[in-house]
């Protein structure tokens, strides 16, 4: 496995300018699950207010409602037991 080394407060304030997809943060090594959290809870906000922004007339190359969904489930997936 291929460990990479990524800018951990960039992370955590752009989510979206280190990772690709939500899931790529729960693959990534070396990440607490506090971290992993961290950088989900600011996807969430961006993914909520980019959703706001779409409903409000601006436009967006990709579906913020996936990318909102995409984010809530890897949220879950941190949690125990699953």
């Amino acid at each position: 496995m291929t460990v990479v080394a990524i800018d951990l407060d960039k992370a955590k304030l752009d989510p979206a300018s280190v990772f690709l997809a939500p899931k790529d943060v729960l693959h990534t090594t070396g990440l607490s699950v506090d971290d992993k959290r961290s950088i989900l809870v600011r996807w969430e906000a961006d993914a909520e207010a980019l959703l706001r922004a779409t409903g409000e007339g601006m436009s967006e190359n990709r579906s913020p409602a996936e990318l909102l969904r995409a984010v809530h489930e890897a949220i879950e997936s941190l949690e125990p037991g699953n």
